[in-house]
């Protein structure tokens, strides 16, 4: 109302969605509303507006959903080169690279395979946007070096990345 804002009240539920609980107050009553969690969790939120005038958008209740919800995760994703081989049959001609890779948040492309010829050397990539299906069958090229370092990388939807090394 014409009165304006008296409080911006800020509510949560970061189990799962099952209990709502008021987290704190917006101090200029402006966005943003800056949020600080501890721990690795889906979080819903909703926010209350209170008027001057005492008038107010309803507290949420148990079961009510939330106006967004935000997930943090900061763990690695797991990576592991388990082998490459030389391809056989319809194969032949090229280096099958096989992996294990998990996460509970992988997108659909998540492994970026690449080689160099030291281990600490520059990386070139080979292929990347692959989705994690454990294996990929690479074109070898007869220029490569005689003896190659393999990298493989796995990154999450949330950033987190994970390298492993053959």
């Amino acid at each position: 109302g014409p009165e304006g804002v008296s409080a911006v009240e800020l509510w949560g539920k970061g189990d799962g969605g099952r209990t709502w609980s008021k987290w704190g107050l917006d101090p200029d009553r402006a966005s943003p509303f800056d949020v600080e969690v501890n721990k690795e969790s889906t979080y819903g939120f909703r926010i209350v507006i209170v008027g001057k005038s005492g008038l107010a958008t309803s507290a949420p209740q148990s079961g009510d959903a939330a106006d967004i919800w935000v997930g943090i995760d900061a763990t690695r994703p797991t990576a592991k080169l388990t082998g490459a081989a030389y391809g056989q049959g319809e194969a032949a001609g090229k280096l099958e690279i096989r992996w294990e890779a998990n996460d509970a948040n992988l997108g659909p492309r998540p492994i970026t395979l690449a080689i160099s010829d030291r281990p600490d050397g520059q990386f070139t990539p080979i292929a990347a946007g692959l989705p994690n299906i454990g294996q990929y069958a690479w074109e070898f090229d007869p220029r490569s070096p005689r003896q190659i370092y393999l990298r493989l990388e796995v990154r999450d939807e949330a950033g987190n990345i994970a390298i492993d090394q053959l």
